[in-house]
């Protein structure tokens, strides 16, 4: 008996597939989104009432994300998930894209074109810098003091005030790129599903060639664009005038000797 015509389909093919890792990391954006927020208004609150507010908000809120099984779950657990499923859907991609007949019959979503130009790049450049910002702030006290819970806003103003270059690049390069990778994702998590194609009819087509409908679209899309790009750079402005207040208005850093030595193993 021959088996000519019985080859079995592979259990998962690779649009499946690319479905299944956008879900995923769809889902790992969301629950890291609410650790960022939080941290994010800890960070802003130095805006409203220097230091001191944004330390008070520090402790408040930190027992939401470094709880002994939250944070697995609201940092890590999700930014690794969305990490690899990135690299993952990155390996569809350029396989799709080397085998030219495959491209021609599958193609990524439609709606992935809702995300910003420079989302991917964002992306890629957050690996390393939030992994060393992770390890600045969270690694190195642990593995000092063994643990981190009782450090404030002037662990972070010590990185500020005496390695200048490095904290502020740092932390400026991580906030523009969260910022811009996250404002970008956030079209996408709520757009989804494309909206059904009209029928444009013939007669109300102008002698240009561009339906009335198109040029509103395109319009529409650039006026979004803009105001996506603007929030970035209001959100990025807000942020790094926190690290500078924060900079400025702590005088005092009792532990300034023990954070020389936990920066000296970075820098």
């Amino acid at each position: 008996m021959t088996d000519l015509g019985t080859t079995r389909r592979p259990f998962l093919s690779l649009t499946k597939a690319y479905s299944l890792l956008t879900k995923a990391q769809t889902t790992s954006a969301v629950v890291f989104s609410t650790f960022a927020a939080i941290h994010g208004v800890q960070l802003l609150a130095a805006n409203v009432g220097g230091a001191s507010l944004a330390n008070h908000w520090l402790i408040v809120g930190r027992p939401f994300y470094q709880d002994e099984h939250m944070e697995g779950i609201l940092v890590t657990g999700s930014a690794v998930t969305h990490v690899l499923t990135g690299l993952a859907k990155l390996g569809i991609r350029l396989y799709w894209n080397r085998n030219k007949q495959l491209t021609a019959a599958i193609a990524p979503p439609n709606n992935e074109n809702n995300l910003l130009r420079y989302h991917g790049l964002a992306g890629y450049l957050l690996i390393p810098l939030a992994g060393l910002h992770y390890y600045l702030v969270r690694g190195l006290p642990i593995d000092y003091y063994g643990d981190s819970a009782f450090i404030d806003f002037g662990y972070i103003a010590w990185g500020l005030q005496n390695k200048s270059i490095f904290s502020y690049g740092l932390h400026t390069a991580l906030i523009v790129a969260a910022s811009y990778h996250m404002v970008s994702g956030i079209k996408y998590i709520f757009q989804r599903k494309p909206r059904p194609v009209v029928a444009v009819d013939s007669s109300k087509v102008p002698l240009n060639g561009r339906s009335v409908a198109v040029d509103q679209k395109a319009t529409k899309q650039k006026k979004s664009v803009l105001i996506q790009k603007s929030v970035i750079a209001g959100l990025s402005l807000a942020l790094v005038s926190s690290l500078v207040i924060i900079s400025r208005d702590t005088k005092k850093i009792p532990l300034r000797l023990d954070f020389a030595k936990m920066y000296a193993r970075i820098i």
